[in-house]
């Protein structure tokens, strides 16, 4: 199924915003899958710091009780030090999940379409369009290099992608769940 715009002047169909009904899916399902793997990146980034830095505080803190002030700073800059493999493994974790959805988005798709006929499954895609980041649309899928460039958005705090984030949160939200919750 091909939506067609119809040309006023010329009475012939115009292909504006030509879109087949599985190119909707695709956007649709995109949208909500890079989103909530944008959402899960966030999480857990912070949460592996808050873990190395509660961790490191508490192993520093029993250190220096019980070997003094130099071996707490030893163990604190042991931790940090490896805070960097912990976010590699967390970045790693997050591909891996990522790929997943993707790989069960294509096998679902069919299925999924109907129950995605809902008008509200637009307004993701249709928030997603009005920003311009100069990266591939969270629409697409998207590859580790273009998601890390998303999470450095987030990190650098800028107002037009929160801005754009917090619509989309808003609306996976809002999207109805399926018969079966």
């Amino acid at each position: 199924m091909v939506l067609m715009a119809q040309d006023t002047h010329t009475d012939t169909p115009k292909e504006q915003t030509a879109i087949t009904s599985e190119e909707r899916t695709s956007r649709i399902l995109n949208s909500i899958v890079n989103t909530s793997v944008i959402l899960m990146s966030i999480m857990m980034g912070a949460f592996s710091q808050l873990m190395v830095n509660t961790t490191g505080a508490m192993a520093s803190g029993m250190a220096e009780a019980f070997a003094g002030k130099e071996a707490g700073s030893k163990v604190k800059e042991d931790l940090e030090q490896k805070l960097p493999e912990a976010e590699k493994k967390m970045k790693d974790m997050i591909s891996g999940i990522r790929q997943d959805m993707y790989s069960q988005m294509k096998q679902k798709k069919q299925e999924l379409q109907g129950l995605l006929s809902d008008p509200k499954f637009e307004v993701g895609p249709k928030i997603i369009d009005r920003y311009d980041f100069k990266l591939p649309k969270l629409t697409q899928e998207i590859d580790d290099e273009t998601l890390a460039r998303y999470s450095q958005l987030v990190i650098s705090e800028d107002s037009q992608f929160a801005e754009m984030f917090k619509g989309l949160t808003e609306w996976l939200n809002s999207l109805p769940m399926s018969k079966d919750n």
